[in-house]
């Protein structure tokens, strides 16, 4: 009986063992998976907006490009084909909005700052629609200034409080009793830049347990053992003297710590050290940019656990690290930095480094991988624009923003800090700047229950799509309408046809649509108690970044006079140079192709009935009376007879029906066209095409059912031409037109050949000073890369 129970006991325990390994396994293995079914079939994109420069005045241009990416694997990406761009003020309401069109991930634009436009810092953010599935913290943002010197500013009494925020991050996510912590922190002003101080860690009894300092942009990191589960606080000392007492976070009495260290030896260990736990298996994962990097077991052996890691595993840029209990729970987790080696080295310089005034500048580039010999092919933006106590150099680039600022939440103060030589003051910076953004926005609870979100927005590979909601006024109809139709009138035929799905949406995938024009929306509806809502392809959702404060210094204001007047002389000497824009290329065959018969109304006897004009010399289409109206019928040359349905009807890309049709004045229809076969456009089956376009497209003077939504509606921006004169002769640069340009020069398409060479031309304006030169831009492989000049431009 002893013996067999013996048996008994070392059978469970072995079952039990068996259990714990098969449910380690399947932690191993089951993450992972887990992580790759969520992201399966998701391909998120991420914007960056490279502008001319970062301050205007209203009556100016701002001028942008846009670089679209995989989020995942940083390369140009192109999938969608429309990017949405808008100015907001300090209440998110847009004062400008525009849709750009994108091609192989790559667009640009321009704003022109209307006069009505108040002084004040703006938030310039882009998006596509594919993007507004996601969170708004996705989106791009930057700020701007703009001011108006033809308006009154009422200048508000300056805000000289000194508001700060302290904040203190555990390595890991949490303190525990008699453990051991990295603890980071971070204090800045009210304007989120980062401030010098010291402080000292004060126990409950007010001894000190720890000392710490500012390093670099207000953070720094210090190492601590709480005692007790009773709160600790910090005595803070900034450089003005005065004294801030924060507390630090709450202490555990049981929990996890993770710490980890780069070594020498081209590794990284990551510690863990568990309290009052017990001592079962462990799961380390890490994952960057949706893709499984690392996933490792360890056994807590009296509560300690070591992982090493070959940083040749991790990917280049942000890692997220994440520490599992065996019961799949998240513990700790951590950001880790890889300076990436994935970057475009731009290179460029001026033919000389002091100009006179309307001179020439030639500015030779040169692109090439990081650590290449030779070059490589690039697309750039380039900004040449003056330096003053107004423009300062924008910090934002290319690199920094995919690397870095994208991937963190909150302000990041001078991100290229961290791409530049990689010594162990950079590296102590880097690892702070991780510290401090810890538990980042990535939710492992919608990972680990597929929570996966449901994608309200296409992505728009194609073209704009125009979203309509209809609804009936009562709501509580019983026959709703099932088809609906837009129409863009114009000489230019864009007729587009949907079905309405039963939310009473509606959507039309419209292409090569640029400008603002009219668009007619019209349903099958017979109730006219049905109304039609045009949705705003805009985003609604803002975030909760906040604007500094705008103020003008004095110290301002002789610059702004001498911009206020090169920007009012520009306008008023060039004015009709800065609006030219360029045609974009465009798709003009009809959607049905070339139709059967053209006619030429002029070139016939001209009636005054379009019964006497289709009777007479169309033969294609017969006029039949029944019911008491009149309808056309098309001859179906398969069969050698008439359809026994209606055609559809177009009048400059319009549907209309045929008593609309009948009652048409005939002399305001210049030309017909015919298409006789059947014409077949997803479900949508038409017997015949009649298309009546007029002398200006305009559809004049037609009267529509009651029912036809009406509305402008803004397509993609035309491409406006950047205005820079040219020096070349002597008569040319004694010109008495006054050039007093702050901006020399914007390219959004510096293109550098396959031996990564270009050059740019431009000429210096009347206006001395210092000038910068930015570069930013990427080649097709996703290496990003930014560079930037000066040089000066004197009497000489």
């Amino acid at each position: 009986m002893k013996l067999n129970k013996h048996i008994h006991i070392i059978t469970t325990l072995l079952a039990l063992l068996l259990l714990n390994t098969i449910s380690a396994q399947d932690v191993l293995t089951g993450i992972p998976d887990r992580f790759k079914q969520y992201y399966a079939g998701n391909s998120p994109e991420k914007l960056y907006v490279h502008t001319d420069k970062n301050f205007y005045l209203a009556g100016e241009l701002l001028w942008f490009k846009i670089y679209n990416v995989d989020a995942a694997l940083y390369q140009p990406v192109d999938l969608s084909k429309i990017a949405y761009v808008e100015i907001l003020d300090k209440d998110n309401k847009p004062v400008m909005q525009a849709k750009i069109a994108l091609s192989k991930g790559k667009g640009n634009g321009s704003f022109y700052l209307p006069v009505s436009i108040n002084s004040g810092n703006y938030k310039l953010r882009a998006y596509t629609n594919w993007m507004k599935n996601l969170s708004v913290g996705y989106y791009f943002e930057k700020p701007i200034t703009i001011v108006n010197t033809l308006k009154t500013y009422s200048t508000q009494a300056a805000d000289t409080g000194n508001r700060y925020q302290v904040a203190f991050f555990p390595e890991g996510g949490n303190l525990v009793k008699a453990v051991t912590s990295k603890v980071a922190f971070r204090v800045t002003d009210r304007f989120g830049k980062g401030v010098h101080c010291k402080g000292v860690v004060l126990s409950a009894n007010n001894d000190t347990m720890a000392s710490f300092q500012t390093f670099k942009f207000g953070m720094g990191h210090f190492l601590f053992t709480p005692a007790s589960t009773q709160p600790a606080k910090a005595l803070i000392t900034l450089a003005d003297g005065n004294t801030i007492s924060q507390t630090l976070p709450a202490v555990y009495d049981e929990g996890y710590v993770m710490q980890l260290a780069e070594e020498a030896s081209g590794t990284i260990t990551i510690s863990v050290t568990g309290r009052s736990v017990p001592d079962q298996p462990v799961f380390l994962f890490a994952h960057s940019r949706q893709v499984m990097q690392v996933a490792e077991k360890q056994s807590l052996i009296n509560g300690q656990a070591r992982f090493v890691i070959d940083k040749n595993q991790l990917a280049e840029g942000l890692t997220n690290i994440t520490l599992f209990n065996e019961q799949q729970q998240p513990v700790c987790e951590r950001l880790y930095f890889k300076k990436p080696q994935q970057v475009l080295t731009v290179a460029a310089n001026s033919n000389a480094a002091q100009y006179g005034n309307r001179k020439r500048v030639a500015i030779s580039v040169n692109t090439r991988h990081a650590n290449a010999q030779a070059g490589t092919a690039a697309e750039l933006s380039l900004a040449v624009y003056r330096l003053d106590t107004l423009q300062t150099i924008d910090a934002n680039s290319l690199p920094g923003y995919l690397w870095l600022t994208s991937e963190l939440t909150g302000n990041i103060e001078s991100p290229e800090y961290y791409f530049s030589a990689a010594t162990d003051e950079i590296k102590e910076a880097t690892d702070n700047l991780m510290l401090v953004h810890g538990w980042r926005r990535f939710n492992w609870e919608q990972v680990l229950h597929d929570n996966r979100p449901a994608f309200e927005y296409a992505p728009e590979f194609d073209g704009h799509i125009i979203t309509c909601q209809v609804k009936h006024n009562t709501g509580n109809a019983t026959m709703a309408p099932e088809e609906a139709w837009l129409s863009i009138p114009g000489i230019q035929l864009q007729f587009y046809n949907s079905k309405i799905n039963k939310e009473g949406k509606v959507y039309f995938d419209v292409r090569d649509y640029y400008g603002q024009n009219e668009i007619i929306v019209q349903t099958d509806a017979v109730d006219s108690n049905f109304r039609v809502d045009v949705l705003n392809p805009f985003s609604e959702k803002y975030s909760d970044w906040q604007l500094p404060a705008f103020a003008l210094p004095r110290a301002t204001q002789q610059n702004l006079n001498e911009q206020s007047i090169g920007m009012q002389v520009l306008n008023t000497y060039e004015g009709s140079k800065l609006s030219r824009f360029a045609v974009p290329a465009i798709d003009t065959v009809p959607f049905y192709g070339k139709p059967f018969r053209v006619y030429m109304l002029d070139d016939y006897t001209r009636f005054t009935t379009m019964e006497e004009v289709l009777r007479e010399y169309v033969p294609e289409v017969a006029v039949r009376r029944y019911g008491g109206q009149l309808h056309l019928k098309m001859f179906d040359f398969d069969i050698r007879d008439f359809y026994s349905t209606d055609p559809l009807i177009l009048l400059d890309g319009v549907k209309v029906d045929n008593t609309i049709l009948m009652n048409y004045d005939p002399l305001k229809v210049n030309k017909l066209e015919v298409v006789t076969n059947k014409y077949i456009n997803g479900e949508f089956i038409y017997h015949g095409i009649v298309n009546f376009t007029t002398y200006h497209g305009d559809i004049q003077d037609l009267k529509l059912d009651s029912k036809a939504v009406i509305l402008d509606y803004d397509g993609l921006q035309l491409k406006r031409e950047f205005y820079s004169p040219v020096y070349k002769t002597e008569q040319q640069a004694l010109s008495r037109i006054p050039d007093f340009r702050n901006l020399l020069y914007w390219s959004p398409d510096v293109r550098t050949d396959s031996k990564g060479q270009a050059t740019v031309e431009f000429y210096t304006s009347d206006r001395k000073g210092k000038y910068v030169a930015v570069l930013q831009g990427m080649d097709d492989a996703g290496y990003a890369g930014s560079y930037y000049f000066t040089f000066d431009v004197t009497d000489k």
